[in-house]
C-alpha cells in the first residue's frame, strides 16, 4: 500500500501509535518511579551520593531505551505502511521525527504526512514525561538533604 485510502486511516494509525506509545512510557516510568522509591532509606556521605547517582543514572538509561523502543515501534509502523523500504531509513525518519530535529531529508510519501507531526508531537509528549520524571526524582533526592 503506498498511501492511506482515507485520511480516517492515517489519522487513526497516528492515534492509535500515540496512545500506545504514551501507555507504554507511562508504564515505564512507573516501573522507574518505583525502583526510585526502594532507594528510600536514609544514607548519608559518599554512600548516599554514590546510591543516588547510580539510581538517577539507570533511571535514565531505561527512559532513554523506552524512547528508543518507542522510536522502533513508529519505524517498524511505517514500514507495515510502505512508507519506507527499509529498517535504516525507516528508524532513521522515525528518530529526527521523534525528537523534533526534522532534518527533512528524508520525507514520508505523499498521503502519509501527517504521520511526521504525530510522530513529533508524541516524541515531545513522551521526553517532556520524562524529563518531569527525572527533575521530581532529584528533587525528592535532594529532599534528603534538610534533614
Amino acid at each position: 500500500m503506498t498511501g492511506p485510502d482515507t485520511f480516517t486511516e492515517e489519522l487513526l494509525i497516528a492515534g492509535g501509535m500515540m496512545a500506545t506509545t504514551v501507555f507504554f512510557h507511562a508504564t515505564i516510568i512507573a516501573a522507574s518511579a518505583a525502583l526510585v522509591r526502594t532507594a528510600g532509606q536514609a544514607l548519608w556521605g559518599p554512600v548516599r551520593f554514590l546510591r543516588d547517582a547510580l539510581i538517577l543514572s539507570a533511571a535514565s538509561l531505561i527512559l532513554l531505551a523506552a524512547h528508543s523502543a518507542e522510536v522502533a515501534a513508529w519505524a517498524l509502523v511505517m514500514m507495515k505502511i510502505g512508507a519506507f523500504a527499509g529498517l535504516e531509513e525507516a528508524f532513521y525518519f522515525a528518530s529526527v521525527s521523534f525528537t523534533t530535529l526534522g532534518f527533512g531529508d528524508v520525507l514520508l510519501p505523499e498521503g502519509w504526512r501527517l504521520l511526521a507531526g504525530a510522530i513529533a508531537a508524541d516524541g515531545f509528549i513522551l521526553f517532556g514525561m520524562s524529563a518531569a520524571f527525572l527533575f521530581e526524582a532529584v528533587r525528592k533526592a535532594r529532599i534528603g538533604d534538610a534533614r
